[in-house]
């Protein structure tokens, strides 16, 4: 009987225990060619292939895993980029995006320009003076009603009554200036009517 399996070619040596050798063909493997080698062409993206009697193995290299090599490894999952910046990664190695590169930059997007500095330094001025216009108008309407509804003392009711007589002042003195014209109309139309008679010196009979 044939002692080789799987089509192996069979070779009589003295020399070896059995006294023959199996010359397998791709693919098996073991003394009578008895094992199915698995291929190694399902080790993916560069991943080494490592063959044994019984198996394969891939060894992947740097950025990937699994059993074929057919994972990512995530190198951004202990990344941080700051200002917002996004951190990617492609074969093994990683990087932030920046969300503004005029305005950000630096491995992490940590760095900011100078004329980001310059905008804030001049938002936060801005805000500051709008928080103290605010403030102040505030603090001015509290004080006025306290002075108002706790002791009874309105600021305004002076203004307010000198306005009203300034008012009241120059609508008296625009109706006495109409009254004036209308009295000087009526004087004009009840003067008599004068006839003027010319005489001539020396005229002819």
């Amino acid at each position: 009987t044939q002692p080789c399996l799987n089509s192996a070619t069979c070779h009589t040596n003295a020399s070896a225990l059995l006294g023959y050798i199996c010359a397998c063909v791709t693919g098996y493997s073991g003394t009578n060619c008895e094992y199915d080698v698995p291929s190694c062409s399902n080790c993916l993206n560069g991943g080494k292939c490592n063959s044994t009697a019984n198996e394969t193995t891939c060894t992947c290299p740097t950025g990937k895993l699994g059993g074929h090599c057919q994972y990512e490894v995530d190198i951004c999952a202990n990344i941080t980029c700051q200002n917002y910046g996004v951190c990617s990664s492609s074969y093994g190695n990683w990087s932030c995006e920046c969300i503004n590169p005029d305005f950000y930059s630096g491995t992490y997007c940590q760095i900011k320009s100078s004329s980001l500095h310059v905008k804030e330094i001049v938002s936060r001025s801005f805000a500051c003076v709008a928080i103290g216009c605010i403030s102040t108008v505030i603090g001015f309407i509290i004080l006025m009603d306290v002075l108002k509804y706790g002791f009874h003392i309105n600021p305004s009711e002076h203004d307010l009554e000198s306005w009203k007589a300034k008012k009241n002042y120059h609508r008296r003195k625009e109706e006495r200036r109409r009254a004036d014209e209308r009295q000087k109309k009526y004087n004009l139309s009840k003067q008599p009517i004068l006839a003027i008679r010319f005489s001539y010196i020396d005229a002819p009979t």
